[in-house]
């Protein structure tokens, strides 16, 4: 079953029909007000999810039981909104199915960014060369001088759900923050550039442990949901920083650490910064990281 180009999800903008393929990334089963069982699903392709519901005239856990989260089904309903008058569409669920390999192109489901990455990381590696501080210089390298490292950067997810959440995601996002970093430093010269510059590329490094993904599917991991990424991204620079020849001052570490550690801004805002940005670097990264999640994350939701 090909996809035609007005079934894919950046395209079901309007009141209708539809026979057509999707990931079904996950399926809940949820109750409705007259008491009967439905099922609610997050359907994806490569230009992005949507929510659909099945409201079954059998037991709804004898349906959800038999089905393969993550792969590909065939799926008949129609386009709705909901609620009604939002512009906020969904898919009503009658059928579905799913597929064999041979019945679809993986090309049609492989969420992946549209910038080049070969030239985000040649960003990032210019940066790098361009750092003064020998010790932070000596930190980047040791990270993405490791071809292994390097290319797993390059693939990960950024997120599962709220923004960049595909293929090399979070490369994207660390140039684009690391872009607004540069321009913050062009207006604030007194903010330390190297020490922004390293913190905005290192900031979500723990990403690469915090989510299990495929080309179609993105999942928080185990470790994701028990430590969270901002402790593994510092954790990570921790570690990386005793591997290193030449011993990184204290108080250097301490200031890099800090900005990881409260990238999410205040502690009161409950978005998981463990500690209030109390550097000028820090307060920088924050607003930078949240800067273009928020604007990345409406982009997508308006494409959506």
């Amino acid at each position: 079953m090909l996809k035609k180009e007005e079934d894919f999800i950046e395209n079901l903008n309007s009141v209708r029909r539809i026979n057509t393929s999707f990931v079904i990334a996950s399926a809940i089963i949820k109750t409705a007000r007259n008491g009967k069982d439905y099922l609610e699903f997050s359907l994806t392709d490569k230009t992005g999810e949507i929510t659909a519901r099945m409201f079954p005239n059998r037991d709804a856990n004898d349906i959800f039981e038999n089905i393969n989260q993550k792969n590909i089904y065939a799926i008949t309903g129609n386009v709705d909104e909901f609620p009604r008058n939002s512009q906020n569409f969904s898919i009503k669920i009658d059928s579905f199915q799913e597929l064999d390999e041979e019945e679809y192109q993986l090309d049609d489901f492989i969420r992946t960014s549209d910038k080049d990455q070969k030239e985000l990381m040649e960003k990032i590696i210019s940066t790098i060369k361009g750092i003064e501080n020998v010790h932070l210089k000596n930190l980047l390298r040791a990270f993405f001088c490791d071809s292994d490292f390097a290319q797993e950067f390059s693939k990960a997810p950024s997120a599962k759900i709220y923004h960049h959440n595909y293929v090399g995601g979070l490369l994207e996002h660390t140039v684009e923050v690391l872009q607004l970093c540069k321009t913050v430093c062009q207006i604030f010269p007194e903010v330390d550039q190297d020490l922004l510059y390293t913190g905005a590329i290192l900031h979500d490094v723990g990403k690469l442990k915090a989510y299990d993904y495929d080309m179609i599917s993105i999942d928080i991991s185990n470790e994701g949901k028990m430590l969270d990424h901002l402790f593994i991204s510092a954790d990570m620079v921790k570690e990386k920083i005793s591997s290193l020849d030449e011993e990184m001052p204290e108080n250097l570490q301490t200031q890099l650490l800090h900005m990881v550690l409260s990238h999410h801004g205040e502690v009161r805002n409950g978005w998981g910064s463990p500690v209030d940005p109390k550097t000028p670097e820090a307060v920088a990264l924050h607003y930078a990281d949240n800067l273009d999640a928020k604007v990345k994350g409406l982009i997508q939701k308006l494409k959506g």
